[in-house]
């Protein structure tokens, strides 16, 4: 039994150094056990597509891409036995990614890749994304109704806009999970964002939007607001270089920070009950107001955490 044992051993360690051989050498990365063992193949198609208007996607292990180009067309980019499966039925492109089976030992393979192709002369009217560890991906893409949701609670897909138009977002749910934002627009938003989410902003508009943050953090730069309402739960947020247009109204309970710099607005009203508020270098105890009248005007209110304006 012994013998056998260590004979086991040896082909173990020998297995692993030619695995990791492999994977230097830019070899397949992938085992399973399908009546023995079997190294997964890789495929990268392109195929064409008919028209259409409304986009649904669901799976795990799956990065989708959004983007414009000469036709109609999708790109699956992943492992053989997988890749996730796509059809049209009623103007709607259904996505639907794959649990990958019988893998065993080592899993290095990547996520499978979808990439989704419009003209660019045209938009989408609703897309709807239910994804677990993936990253979900708009660039330069309009879309009219947007919604955004983890398949898995304990598992979810960071979203990047770049260039991107969205005129409405009916949920979009982060659970220890990214947002990125660069020269995008979005627009009637309602987002969660909760374990540990951030939300990173920069040369965007958000308009009309509510955001509501639970142990996140939310970071915008060199962007415009107009008319946001954030309620937030020991988070903390960071505006700079931003110009506010309208009421923004932000609530903060518990601990956290709110902190903004070179923001332009007329007005602010600024009130931590048990904190402090800081105005540049001068500390005005609970409570800061200028123009509170005015027609484009922040409202901060915290119960713990400080508010700090430089």
């Amino acid at each position: 039994m012994r013998k056998y044992f260590v004979t086991g051993f040896y082909l173990l360690i020998v297995g692993g150094l030619l695995l990791l051989g492999g994977f230097i050498m830019g070899g397949n990365k992938t085992v399973v056990w399908n009546h023995g063992f079997k190294v997964v193949q890789k495929i990268d198609e392109t195929y064409p597509l008919d028209n259409f208007k409304n986009v649904y996607v669901e799976g795990k292990n799956t990065n989708v891409t959004f983007r414009l180009g000469d036709r109609y067309k999708i790109r699956i980019d992943g492992e053989k036995g997988s890749e996730p499966s796509y059809k049209i039925k009623n103007n709607t492109l259904t996505v639907t990614g794959q649990d990958r089976k019988n893998h065993v030992g080592v899993d290095l393979l990547d996520d499978n890749n979808v990439t989704i192709t419009i003209p660019m002369n045209k938009s989408l009217d609703n897309v709807n994304v239910r994804l677990a560890e993936g990253n979900i991906k708009i660039n330069d893409v309009t879309i009219d109704n947007f919604i955004k949701s983890a398949k898995d609670l304990d598992y979810d897909s960071n979203v990047y806009m770049n260039d991107a138009t969205i005129n409405n977002i009916e949920k979009m749910n982060l659970y220890d999970a990214k947002l990125t934002m660069k020269n995008s627009k979005i627009s009637n938003a309602n987002l969660v964002a909760s374990a540990y989410s951030e939300i990173m902003v920069t040369g965007s508009t958000i308009l009309k939007s509510s955001f509501n943050l639970d142990e996140s953090k939310m970071s915008i730069k060199q962007s415009n607001l107009d008319t946001l309402k954030s309620l937030n739960n020991h988070s903390k947020i960071s505006i700079s270089k931003t110009t506010l247009m309208n009421h923004n109204d932000f609530r903060m309970f518990g601990a956290g920070h709110f902190v903004g710099s070179g923001i332009s607005v007329e007005g602010m009203n600024l009130t931590s009950e048990h904190g402090y508020v800081r105005y540049f270098d001068k500390k005005y105890g609970n409570t800061y107001q200028n123009k509170v009248d005015a027609n484009n005007l922040l409202m901060v209110k915290t119960t713990k955490a400080p508010i700090t304006i430089k």
